[in-house]
């Protein structure tokens, strides 16, 4: 087995597809090794939400999530339990779905920590998985 066959998360694939003058950003989500688990895309963060983007196949059922952080060396980021209420949906592309979250309870210090680390990593997308809290 190589060593990408022993990750327990699989990757979101990124690739441009060419059109026009410019590339058209496309991202390829591949489920995780939980049944329930959705892989995303943190594209965006507030200190009372967050929005992620996941594929247009896997739609969001539950109202209630957990979220883990995943390392692109790692599979899961150290830090504490975060629960989301999922808020919204809107496709995005064609491809890809666009959900906001607020974020049950409020954890200033955890979100306080995931800015620093994508900001100190100039990271612009992270991945993540969502987890049906009823499922946790």
């Amino acid at each position: 087995m190589t060593q990408p066959d022993n990750r327990s998360f699989q990757r979101v694939q990124f690739f441009r597809l060419p059109k026009d003058q410019g590339f058209i950003p496309v991202w390829v989500f591949n489920r995780d090794g939980e049944e329930n688990s959705l892989s995303a895309l943190l594209v965006d963060m507030s200190e009372s939400g967050i929005q992620l983007l996941t594929s247009f196949d896997e739609k969001i059922a539950f109202s209630q999530y957990q979220l883990r952080i995943l390392e692109e060396d790692q599979n899961t980021l150290e830090m504490p339990n975060i629960q989301l209420k999922h808020i919204w949906s809107s496709p995005e592309g064609g491809m890809h779905i666009r959900s906001g979250f607020s974020f049950n309870p409020i954890d200033s210090e955890t979100i306080i920590l995931i800015l620093q680390r994508m900001q100190t990593r100039q990271l612009t997308y992270v991945r993540c998985a969502l987890t049906p809290l009823q499922a946790v």
